[in-house]
């Protein structure tokens, strides 16, 4: 298995009813934790992409991957995700290259298909055809920068899905898996990804997974994932179709989701964190996103920034 890489995640630039934020300052706040992240040691920072809902999000997650990466020199960006079929792939293979031209290889492109009906009726684009855009769009872009982009494990290819698997799988590309998976649930995807590679006669890529991270202390412990819930029930009640219904309509399909996020987020201690994430890195990720951005304060995530890249990040690269 390759060296695990550890990123930070996740950069959306959302100001929220919770935690409301002038959005110049966001993105400057941004550009600042990447210069932190690397100064830290750590591999990556991760952005991500939606549209039209009061929160602002990151609409174009490669123009602020841009400015991070002028304000490093090691750091990887990655996107988490870009919403690929929602886009004009010539403009997008644009921009790429031109990150290729002057950053190298310092883009992880992170790609989607997405889940919001909104977002694709708003571009002029069924929702029935995003596996196909995604497969044209994916297709082009290797295409078009053969040679250029390092490999096709430096693209990411986000969900669980079987034809997602397949997808990055056939293609020799990475997965990067969501923040509710198990160890046992992550070493499965990796296993049919790398089949998926062999069948195609390519070298599999890498596995990445994101991980909702916070260092605190027990007496803590609580609050810290009362305030991942929280977020979360906004954002999946306000996003996600449960079962083909409005999740805020389906309190139950709702309570059970929260649930997940509440249980799989890895919280607690150094020592607590760093067996949470090794399990992890153990049952096959070798690309591991800690999420401390959601709902936090820029001190408090900074902080925990400094203690994680202290007190977790040798040991899990096995360097301590």
């Amino acid at each position: 298995m390759s060296p695990v890489q550890v990123g930070l995640g996740l950069w959306a630039m959302r100001s929220t009813a919770r935690r409301p934020r002038p959005w110049p300052a966001l993105y400057e706040e941004l550009r600042e934790d990447a210069v932190l992240a690397e100064s830290l040691g750590f591999d990556s920072v991760w952005l991500a992409e939606h549209h039209f809902w009061y929160d602002g999000w990151c609409p174009q997650p490669l123009l602020a991957a841009a400015s991070c990466l002028g304000a490093t020199s090691r750091l990887r960006v990655g996107t988490a995700m870009h919403l690929l079929p929602q886009h004009d792939i010539g403009v997008v293979s644009r921009d790429v290259g031109q990150l290729l031209d002057h950053f190298g290889d310092r883009l992880d492109l992170g790609v989607s298909i997405g889940y919001r009906d909104e977002e694709y009726d708003a571009v002029g684009v069924e929702r029935a055809r995003r596996g196909r855009r995604m497969d044209g769009h994916l297709d082009r872009l290797l295409g078009d920068h053969a040679g250029r982009l390092a490999s096709p494990a430096r693209v990411f290819v986000g969900g669980i899905a079987p034809a997602v698997i397949e997808r990055a799988g056939s293609r020799g590309m990475s997965l990067l898996l969501p923040n509710t998976l198990t160890a046992v649930e992550l070493a499965k995807r990796r296993t049919a990804a790398q089949a998926s590679a062999v069948a195609a006669g390519r070298a599999a890529g890498r596995v990445g997974v994101m991980v909702d991270t916070w260092l605190t202390s027990g007496a803590d412990e609580a609050e810290v994932r009362e305030r991942i819930v929280a977020h979360y029930r906004e954002y999946t009640g306000a996003w996600f179709r449960l079962r083909g219904e409005p999740a805020f309509d389906r309190p139950d399909l709702l309570d059970r989701q929260s649930e997940r996020n509440r249980v799989s987020a890895v919280v607690g201690d150094g020592e607590r964190v760093l067996a949470g994430l090794t399990e992890l890195r153990d049952a096959g990720a070798d690309t591991i996103v800690l999420q401390v951005h959601a709902d936090a304060s820029v001190g408090e995530h900074r902080a925990v920034m400094a203690r994680l890249a202290e007190d977790v990040l040798p040991k899990l690269r096995g360097t301590a």
